[in-house]
């Protein structure tokens, strides 16, 4: 054999030896603890992940507003121009990972109930880390930063069983790792801490993919501080807000086994209306900020100053502001859960008047509902000033239990309290017949819908009642209530005064309807001469007459025997019809409008 061929071979030889003995030292020289970054593309096995959302479940959520007329559990408190109905729940709005926004407050009032399996969306982009460690926990074998949207494998060992970890702050900030006999990390703070764990086993045949979908939890306990005003019926503008009082702590977490430990000291966010972001992109009647603790100890006197709050009345775009004069101050407490989700809820709505005649909180105009405004968001709505409606304004007038103006109860449209609908639900009311009483000097029957109500009888004045030779009548206020002096509405808004809009007395059921279904909008001498509301009492045989009636109030300028003129008004009982409408059940009755008073 060549000489020099054999040394070539030999030095051949020497140097992959040295290759390899150089990368087996380098091997052995890292930390053992360390975990190894993996990359997203592998041959072999991987786990194939998945981000399903995160868990909104709460045990204790409850179903808010609902449209049975029952008053739901506010706070109401008064300040110089406005309400505010407060609440602690946990009915945080957010957006579900089907791409459905689900609030506390939407049409039919549904909002994430315990057991419902609900998950919130994750935006793209957010980063999370899956950590990958021994099936007890103790070891750490890999991690790997990803992000939601993108693809995402990690490498396994066919056969193995391991413990998942994934970490996310809900955000795009990155992910620190972790080491064996290291697992807990600070948390940064004020921060949405997602957490979800699991075990999985990786089958023995080489190269099968595993899919691993992953459901954050809420590590933390989240606190969110809605402002709505809804029950103004407008959106904010702008504003002026401060919190004060929201003390929070961080805390760590060991990964390996989920452990939580709040830090000692606390820390205090500012909160201002910068803060606050559209629950809703679509509408900003609902402005919600988050707040992140590790404390479960109760948080009490979270104070939430509003003020110069400038709103926009959806009832022909009428600008309103609100605490311009003195601040609305509201106070909350709470203690959070770890896991849970607190709602602080301050609903701006508006105030209430109060007559001589009884304690009854009435509303300062009359209802109307719209749908055709914002695609159907917030249709029931009060007037923005109260004046006398055009004739062309059908929204107002309701048949008796109809939540629809101008339809009638049926097999197919369900008897409701329109007042009731009102955002927020369970608030507002229709009057009983005792709430309108001390306003008439007695009751009055309407046997026939058909009837001349002008015909109507009404012995003495309405006591208490001015706006003799006017188009509407008036009460006094009560001394403790001075509507006068209310910044945000006008003088009309200011005083108890209904205005003769009429009803819709003379409906032919067979006939009278619009292509809209609508009953046709024909207040004949009614308007400008009476004025009509519906109660939320039903009854039979009314005043000695078999059949089922409704309660109302009626009001006119009356004159004497002798010729003098007066207010008057009377309750009236009105029989209800029952007709038969292409086969529909029709309760046939006369259109009157609404005023709602307060439930609660």
């Amino acid at each position: 054999m060549n000489f020099s061929t054999i040394k070539k071979a030999n030095w051949i030889v020497a140097t992959v030896l040295l290759a390899t003995s150089g990368m087996l030292a380098t091997s052995c020289s890292k930390d053992k603890n360390a975990p190894v970054e993996q990359g997203s593309e592998h041959e072999g096995t991987n786990l194939v992940l998945s981000v399903s959302g995160i868990n909104e479940n709460n045990d204790t959520v409850v179903k808010q507003g609902s449209t049975n007329g029952k008053a739901a559990k506010y706070n109401v408190q008064s300040f110089s121009d406005v309400d505010v109905a407060t609440t602690v729940d946990n009915n945080v709005p957010f957006v579900s990972a089907s791409g459905i926004a689900v609030k506390g407050y939407n049409g039919s009032s549904q909002v994430a109930a315990a057991g419902s399996n609900l998950r919130a969306a994750l935006a793209s982009g957010v980063t999370y880390r899956l950590y990958l460690l021994s099936s007890d926990g103790t070891q750490v074998i890999s991690s790997q930063q990803f992000t939601v949207g993108g693809s995402g494998t990690i490498a396994v060992t066919p056969g193995t069983t391991y413990k998942w970890v994934a970490l996310s702050y809900n955000n795009q900030d990155a992910i620190p790792t972790i080491t064996t006999g290291n697992t807990s990390l600070l948390m940064p703070q004020n921060k949405d801490i997602l957490y979800a764990s699991g075990n999985i086993t990786v089958p023995s045949t080489p190269g099968s993919n595993v899919s691993l979908p992953i459901t954050f939890n809420h590590a933390f306990s989240r606190l969110a501080i809605e402002l709505n005003s809804m029950g103004v019926f407008g959106p904010m503008n702008s504003g002026t807000v401060s919190v004060t009082g929201l003390t929070l702590r961080t805390g760590t977490i060991n990964l390996a086994t989920g452990a939580i430990t709040p830090e000692a000291t606390t820390f205090t966010p500012t909160v201002n209306w910068s803060s606050f972001t559209n629950i809703d992109p679509a509408y900003s009647d609902a402005k919600i900020v988050y707040a992140y603790t590790a404390g479960t100890t109760a948080i009490n006197n979270i104070g939430v100053s509003v003020s110069n709050l400038a709103i926009t009345h959806r009832d022909n775009n009428t600008a309103r502001t609100y605490g311009s004069a003195t601040p609305i101050n509201m106070t909350f407490s709470v203690t959070p859960e770890l896991g849970k989700s607190h709602r602080l809820l301050a609903n701006i709505v508006e105030s209430t008047l109060t007559s001589s005649r009884n304690t009854v909180k009435w509303a300062r105009s009359n209802l109307y509902y719209d749908p055709s405004v914002d695609n159907g968001h917030n249709p029931y709505r009060f007037y923005a000033n109260n004046t006398q409606t055009a004739t062309t304004d059908g929204r107002g007038y309701f048949s008796f239990g109809s939540a629809i103006p101008r339809k009638f109860v049926s097999s197919t449209v369900a008897k409701q309290d329109p007042c009731a609908l009102i955002y927020p639900q369970g608030l507002w009311k229709q009057p009983s017949n005792t709430d309108f009483a001390p306003y008439t000097t007695g009751n009055g029957l309407l046997a026939d819908v058909l009837g001349n109500l002008l015909a109507l009888v009404i012995p003495a004045p309405a006591p208490g009642a001015s706006g003799l030779g006017t188009n509407y009548m008036q009460y006094t206020l009560a001394a403790s209530n001075n509507g006068s002096g209310n910044p945000a509405f006008g003088a009309n808004s200011n005083v108890l005064r209904f205005y003769h809009n009429g009803e819709i007395t003379n409906v032919n059921v067979l006939t009278d309807f619009g292509s809209d279904g609508l009953v046709t909008l024909n207040l004949g001498n009614s308007y400008g001469n009476e004025t009509a509301y519906w109660t939320n009492v039903s009854a039979v045989n009314l005043l000695g007459l078999a059949g089922l009636g409704g309660w109302g109030f009626h009001g006119a300028n009356k004159s004497t025997a002798l010729g003098s003129q007066f207010v008057g008004a009377l309750g009236t009982a009105e029989l209800l019809a029952n007709v038969d409408l292409l086969g529909l059940n029709v309760v046939s009755s006369t259109f009157k409008n609404v005023r709602c008073v307060r439930a609660n």
